[in-house]
């Protein structure tokens, strides 16, 4: 089976840079965090469903 990763490494790499981008926001509550987190855990998991 293949890897989310090796079949969307750009897409991969911009969610990477999000998520890490949301652990150095300022100003918001943890619960925005983590709202956004889930976000993107849903898109990779919707990936990971297309393989």
């Amino acid at each position: 089976m293949e890897n989310v990763e090796q079949r969307y490494p750009i897409t991969m790499a911009v969610l990477r840079n999000a998520a890490d981008r949301i652990t150095n926001w300022k100003n918001v509550t943890p619960q925005a965090k983590l709202r956004k987190r889930c976000e993107i855990a849903r898109v990779v998991i919707a990936l990971s469903n297309t393989l």
